[in-house]
């Protein structure tokens, strides 16, 4: 899908020219770049990289910013995958591991619904093979028997799922099958870190390969369950690997065209193994600079990228939508994991939220879990 050239783009387009920056540049706006192409443009201008994102977006979805009202439900922290950069997990047995019982877990979502009104749960945890397939079945039934099918379900990771399919031994469409007759509405991408196994085999031993991981996302997309697609960049990777993984993702998409939005993070070093190692995180510069890739990378065939405040501020997250973000994300009540590695959360509501784009000199819009505006938004 080719980017046609109006307005302010065309400015910041000859800019790159005169920089040096045109050929890469027009090869991706083309949708015909490579990962030379994208490694070249991460070296480019901040501003420059900003102006033509933002082109991008305001042909895309003029100043109309995204937000959900929704909740996150990490009904355990027990995990055997262990990976170096999480904070979260716990391994069984630990004395501050805990597991929520499904009726539990569905009872707590529900409650928010009446609270808050939510819109969608992000139902995820670690992997403990100890609970089974109908442990989820339950608790999707409860939240959609409970909210009158009014709060979407956004469940589990590729990893969870795999273990899944695994500890029942069954194929991963059977368990796929289950969990959407249960109410499973859509997949978030959280497992795909950085798509190369030399990263993954540092960073995370014990998952799948990163091959394996877009063939999970490929099944899951192939029985109509839509998906979300992420990146946590600033540890071991090189930028020739973060543009691979972008070029990845825009593979799955044109295949199979369910992605609904993408999402990147830096990591978070908190109390984490890798911690250790690479104790400082990213800078907001840098989180600018892989958003703004991204949606040069992605252009309309991923119309939805994420502001990026989660791990560096709301006040990052203002600037990102300068930068080619359109979605601000959720209110993310609940939230547990970015807090176990010392990210400080604001409790976020839909007036506080609305202000923060306002204050962007953006319009907010209130969506559901399928990127479609609710109410008079």
């Amino acid at each position: 899908m080719a980017v046609k050239v109006a307005g302010s783009l065309e400015q910041y387009i000859r800019a790159a020219e005169d920089l040096g920056y045109g050929a890469e540049l027009e090869r991706l706006l083309d949708g015909r770049g490579g990962v030379r192409d994208i490694v070249r443009l991460y070296r480019a201008p901040l501003w420059l990289l900003g102006g033509v994102a933002n082109g991008i977006t305001h042909m895309l979805t003029g100043r109309r910013v995204g937000y959900i009202v929704n909740m996150i439900m990490n009904y355990t922290n027990i995990c055997v995958v262990g990976c170096s950069f999480c904070s979260f997990y716990r391994k069984p047995g630990s004395p501050d591991a805990y597991k929520l019982e499904a009726r539990e877990a569905a009872l707590r979502v529900v409650d928010a619904w009446r609270r808050y009104r939510i819109r969608q749960v992000l139902f995820q945890g670690g992997v403990d093979p100890g609970i089974p397939l109908e442990y989820y079945e339950e608790a999707f039934r409860i939240i959609k028997e409970e909210t009158h099918g009014e709060v979407a379900i956004h469940g589990l990771s590729v990893v969870e799922l795999e273990w899944l399919a695994r500890v029942n031994r069954m194929s991963l469409r059977e368990v796929l099958s289950r969990l959407k007759e249960a109410g499973l509405d859509s997949v978030p991408g959280a497992g795909a870190e950085i798509l190369s196994d030399r990263v993954r085999k540092l960073i995370s031993p014990l998952k799948s390969s990163s091959d394996t991981w877009i063939s999970t996302m490929d099944t899951i997309m192939d029985m109509g369950l839509p998906i979300s697609a992420t990146m946590m960049f600033g540890h071991v990777e090189s930028l020739e690997e973060r543009a691979s993984h972008l070029l990845k993702l825009l593979e799955l998409q044109r295949r199979r065209g369910l992605i609904m939005s993408f999402i990147t993070w830096n990591f978070e070093p908190g109390k984490s193994v890798l911690g250790e190692k690479i104790p400082y995180p990213a800078g907001g510069g840098e989180l600018l600079r892989n958003i703004a890739i991204s949606r040069i990378v992605f252009r309309g065939e991923i119309k939805w990228i994420q502001a990026g405040w989660l791990t560096a501020g709301v006040w990052m997250g203002q600037v990102s939508l300068h930068y080619g973000a359109n979605d601000w994300g959720g209110t993310l009540y609940g939230e547990k994991v970015l807090p176990e590695a010392g990210v400080p959360l604001p409790h976020l509501v839909r007036d506080r939220i609305e202000g923060y784009i306002r204050g962007a000199g953006y319009i907010p819009v209130e969506r559901d879990n399928w990127y479609r505006p609710v109410g008079g938004s």
